[in-house]
């Protein structure tokens, strides 16, 4: 422990500290942004052990818990997924996890408590709930459930809870402002939350095959901006092609452009060209309004006409969140591109194919950033059963971790697992600097089922892409009346003040 807390005294002399917000960071560089994205490589915690003579840690100056904050030995139980751990059950030569297992330790040291984790399903914790079981004080699960489960009354505010700080930078305020309901914070994002991190989508690219093909180069397009949806489909028209001579496209052992699944590539190439399903008004309400939004109308329509028009370049997959088709198919120089997720990239780590890392490209040139989407996050909630003393402890403990885990745990996933363990060239790391400075977050698929799956229905009906317009609206009164329920109960949670 004392290894690690001198390891850690030398992260904070190199990242910026000050607590303020920003929609989107202006550089990946800026912790101080709400980003949580390291500051530089020397971030990254040396392998040398420190000399004795280096002082101890005090987080105090980092998030502003009680120095004497004591909770005297008692329990507090995370409940959740596996993607987005909070525990290690033991150290690891893995730094990113040996960082997590040296985390709980700290906090539950620094606390007095004893931490505990259990992996178990929706239904099985949402049973214990429903039942008023005390176990759990702090849930995690796919997004849509934790609205519709605060709006239930399941779930206390979290702005009703102590301890809990959103003015520190380890609370990402580009994501978290998109979370809220009337103002209203049901759940929140901090550096705790590595899968705010590794549920962002890229694109993964055969090198060999930017050659073969004699292609420009993929990272000098990104750098000068022109990483467009039209160089993306002319990138995989000139890699598409009858690889086995059957005169048909229709088996995986033919060559693609593109590998992706359907139901993510419509909400990638929204959210790449800077649309959202759902926005808020000035009272911060959802409100899905495809009056309101023409332009929205025709990223869809131009997006359907890409992937499908013509000679389509994209082979499609449902097996799974990454595809072992699609996997294959970059090992074996049968696919220029594949949809993927930081979470999905260490699949890859022993694959001998030489790839590389791209944001999702732009709608156009005209576009300012390159607009990366973060994947249907794991979010979490404070379950209304446990008593307001054992949740404000859970509290205490996720603000300990957060605080932690902007400078330690972080830049170890960052600069060390991203940028030195998945990354096959220094110009992906420059690529991820890029991704992870202009992550976004859409409400649209976690405040109710509807908007999402109305959306992904069209585009993935390739035998019927006529009349969007009339399709959508025949869909509207329902994803309305959907949303209205979620927000209606959002907005009449109890507070405990």
């Amino acid at each position: 422990m004392k290894r690690i807390l001198a390891l850690m005294l030398a992260l904070l002399m190199l990242i910026p500290l000050a607590a303020c917000s920003s929609d989107k960071p202006s550089t990946p560089a800026d912790t101080s942004s709400g980003t949580g994205t390291p500051s530089d490589p020397g971030t990254a915690a040396p392998d040398t052990e420190p000399a004795e003579t280096e002082p101890e840690f005090d987080p105090g100056w980092v998030d502003d818990l009680p120095k004497d904050l004591n909770f005297g030995g008692a329990s507090v139980t995370f409940a959740g997924l596996k993607d987005m751990r909070m525990t290690m059950e033991e150290d690891s030569a893995d730094r990113y996890e040996s960082a997590v297992y040296e985390r709980q330790l700290y906090v539950a040291e620094r606390l007095n408590v004893k931490i505990e984790e259990v992996f178990t399903s929706l239904a099985n914790w949402t049973a214990a709930v429903r039942a008023n079981d005390d176990t759990y004080q702090y849930c995690s699960t796919r997004s849509v459930y934790i609205y519709e489960y605060s709006a239930e009354g399941l779930a206390y505010l979290w702005t009703d809870l102590d301890y809990l700080d959103f003015t520190k930078d380890y609370w990402f305020d580009y994501i978290n402002e998109k979370l809220t309901v009337g103002n209203r914070v049901v759940t929140a994002v901090s550096a705790a939350n590595i899968n705010s991190y590794a549920n962002t989508t890229v694109i993964l690219f055969n090198k060999k095959l930017i050659e073969d093909y004699a292609l420009e180069d993929p990272y000098e397009l990104v750098r000068s901006g022109k990483w467009t949806w039209d160089k993306f489909a002319e990138f995989g028209h000139k890699a598409t092609f009858d690889l086995n001579g059957d005169g048909a496209m229709t088996k995986d052992d033919d060559a693609w452009g593109y590998y992706g699944q359907g139901r993510q590539v419509v909400q990638d190439l929204i959210i790449s060209a800077g649309q959202l399903l759902v926005y808020k008004d000035a009272d911060d309400i959802p409100y899905f309004d495809l009056d309101m939004n023409e332009e929205f109308i025709n990223v869809l329509d131009r997006a359907i006409k890409m992937m499908y028009d013509g000679d389509p370049f994209w082979k499609h997959w449902d097996d799974g969140d990454i595809s072992e088709s699609g996997v294959a198919a970059l090992q074996e120089n049968r696919a220029l591109m594949l949809d993927c997720t930081f979470y999905s990239i260490d699949k890859m780590r022993e694959m001998d194919a030489d790839f590389g890392v791209l944001p999702y490209p732009k709608y156009s040139e005209d576009q300012q950033a390159y607009d990366c989407r973060i994947l249907d996050l794991a979010l979490s909630m404070f379950p209304s059963p446990a008593s307001l003393e054992s949740v404000n402890r859970m509290a205490a403990v996720l603000e300990a971790m957060s605080s932690y885990a902007i400078r330690y745990t972080i830049p170890e996933y960052y600069e060390i697992r991203l940028k030195t363990k998945y990354a096959r060239d220094q110009e992906s790391g420059e690529m991820f600097d890029i991704i992870m400075s202009n992550r976004v977050f859409d409400l649209g698929v976690a405040i109710a089922k509807e908007p999402e799956r109305a959306v992904r229905e069209i585009f993935v009906d390739k035998n019927n892409h006529t009349k969007i317009v009339s399709r959508l609206s025949g869909k509207a009164d329902a994803i309305i009346e959907a949303m209205d329920a979620i927000v209606d109960g959002i907005l009449n949670m109890q507070s405990v003040h």
